[in-house]
């Protein structure tokens, strides 16, 4: 077995919600804000504008993908956010229903929908999609998935595989909208809480094989962002390899994303939340991924 490091989760990046400023300057109901893609859109346009980040991203939780698949999210408040409450599957026969994402309806389709309205508004636009198992935790508890994982492993497979095909459909709906990077987001897979068994096993049936048809998908339009618990899980697995590329001057992580679209393909040394951390030494630490 493969001896990995866990990244550490930057301080409040699991949480979501607003400070008073960025609240005060939305001046929109919360969270009705959250439901619909102008709401969406005037959130993102005001967190970029307070942040002064290089773009907007969409959207602002970890709980769209699970409210596609039928869970309970209850929105919360401005500074709270999306939360789920109560998981909606129980049981390995649950999981088994999985029905496909609907992306004609709910934020799903409203997130998108805000992609447009901010590239027609002139925005560089970021959309975070979350990987299948911080999906998972919003559908059932944690516990019960792994108890099912090491009986049934099977089981977990398939339906890791069918998120899989759902997350790459995701980034399609992304490309078609106009986005100009995606971020892949899935803390809940990180060794810290899959263990080193599972770690290596999600990274040999999922992690690669999403990176490589994810590139072949995106096919340079953008840069993709892992985040980097699935970068290094790829690094210590041999199957990819960090790289060093000099940008003209220090720049933001963000910033440096949108410069280098057409020349990298895939990062993943920061965390998405700290994309407004200035790279000082005029590098971007690239992924690449070993064929």
């Amino acid at each position: 077995m493969a001896s990995f490091t866990d990244f550490k989760c930057p301080l409040g990046s699991d949480s979501s919600g607003f400070t008073e400023e960025v609240v005060e300057k939305v001046g929109l109901p919360f969270p009705e804000a959250y439901t619909y893609a102008e709401g969406i859109a005037r959130i993102a346009s005001t967190v970029r504008e307070v942040e002064g980040s290089a773009l907007c991203m969409v959207p602002f939780c970890h709980t769209v993908e699970a409210e596609s698949y039928g869970g309970n999210i209850k929105l919360g408040t401005a500074k709270i956010g999306p939360r789920c409450e109560a998981p909606v599957f129980q049981d390995e026969n649950d999981l088994l229903t999985l029905p496909d994402m609907d992306f004609e309806k709910g934020r799903l389709k409203a997130s998108l929908e805000a992609v447009k309205i901010l590239k027609s508004a002139g925005e560089a636009v970021g959309i975070q999609i979350c990987g299948p198992l911080t999906t998972l935790n919003n559908l059932i508890d944690i516990g019960k998935l792994f108890k099912i994982w090491r009986k049934k492993p099977e089981v977990v497979e398939t339906i890791i595989e069918k998120m899989r095909l759902q997350v790459l459909r995701y980034m399609e709906k992304s490309l078609e909208a106009g986005v100009d990077f995606i971020a892949f987001e899935d803390p809940v897979g990180g060794l810290n809480i899959l263990g080193p068994k599972f770690f290596e096993r999600q990274g040999q049936q999922f992690s690669k094989p999403f990176a490589e048809e994810a590139l072949k998908l995106i096919n340079k339009r953008l840069v993709l962002h892992l985040c980097p618990k699935t970068a290094l899980q790829l690094v210590e697995l041999g199957m990819a390899e960090w790289e060093n590329y000099p940008l003209p001057e220090p720049m933001s992580y963000a910033q440096a994303c949108l410069e280098l679209r057409g020349s990298v393909d895939l990062v993943g040394s920061a965390c998405i939340h700290n994309r407004n951390r200035i790279l000082k030494d005029a590098q971007m630490k690239t992924l690449k991924l070993v064929i």
